[in-house]
């Protein structure tokens, strides 16, 4: 390989002979050189382009400002019905158990500061916050079926409560939380809660048409009312009548259990025309 280099001021040349394996070890460095230049160039670039992390969370401070101050009314509204719940309950008489209550804890209730929060924490505050309202909602769903219920005792509606006064309603007809998967399921019946060995009674007058047994409603007794009308008995401890009996109004007819799939002592109670379950509260109350 020959280069020649030229003086500026001068004019002379110089002539270089360099070898083929020189020439070649010589190409590969002036190409190394002038890709990391390139390089070096467009990092740059990027860096004048690129806004800094300071700059990107300021422009977003006044949106999580705004998402904060929703999610401490949040906190303050669900408080407050919480409270409205409690106070109604105790009046009425009503207990309002936890279903699927969690291991003791304790200590003071320290409400944190939302304004200090980054987004991640305030996504995981509304996800507790949705959790908290939905369980808010399935105690007020319960305490207004529970009211409900009692009419039945002042008045002669269709159908009788299938507990004496000691049963409170636990669970509510229609989508509920599985107690048992934590997903949402339709509930085809109501829970009424009480204790080991208390009365089931029979909501109406007519004839016991299955006593059986099964892995979901455990020890279960139906009684036929005619014109379609069927009600349906679960999770008993012990049946007091059989296949073929005529039962009154009010009648013992089991004793109250947890057979079957159940997290604790009560009656699953179904009320079902032509097959097909219904609300007990159109049958046990004005509401219709």
């Amino acid at each position: 390989m020959h280069i020649i280099l030229m003086s500026g001021r001068q004019g002379n040349a110089v002539s270089l002979r360099i070898g083929r394996r020189h020439a070649l070890s010589l190409a590969i460095v002036v190409a190394i050189a002038l890709g990391l230049s390139i390089f070096a160039g467009f990092q740059l670039g990027q860096q004048r382009n690129q806004v800094p992390p300071v700059a990107q969370e300021r422009d977003q401070d006044p949106q999580l400002g705004q998402l904060a101050l929703r999610v401490g009314e949040l906190q303050a509204r669900l408080s407050h019905i919480a409270n409205i719940g409690d106070r109604v309950a105790k009046k009425a008489g009503v207990p309002l158990t936890d279903k699927g209550a969690k291991p003791g804890q304790g200590g003071p209730a320290v409400t944190p500061d939302v304004a200090q929060m980054d987004s991640e924490t305030l996504a995981r505050v509304l996800d507790d916050l949705t959790r908290q309202y939905d369980h808010e909602a399935d105690r007020l769903t319960v305490l207004d079926a529970e009211l409900l219920t009692r009419q039945a005792v002042q008045g002669r509606f269709p159908m009788d409560r299938p507990v004496d006064a000691t049963g409170h309603v636990s669970s509510p007809f229609g989508i509920r939380t599985d107690p048992f998967t934590g997903r949402l399921a339709r509930h085809e019946g109501m829970d009424f809660s009480d204790r080991i060995g208390a009365p089931i009674l029979a909501a109406e007058t007519g004839v016991v048409v299955s006593v059986r047994s099964s892995s979901d409603y455990g020890n279960v007794v139906d009684i036929d009312h005619g014109n379609g009308l069927m009600t349906r008995y679960g999770h008993c401890s012990k049946v007091l009548v059989k296949t073929g009996d005529v039962v009154k109004r009010d009648q013992e007819i089991a004793l109250i259990g947890s057979t079957g799939r159940s997290t604790g002592p009560h009656v699953h109670f179904e009320v079902r025309k032509n097959g097909v379950p219904q609300n007990p509260l159109k049958y046990l109350s004005k509401r219709l």
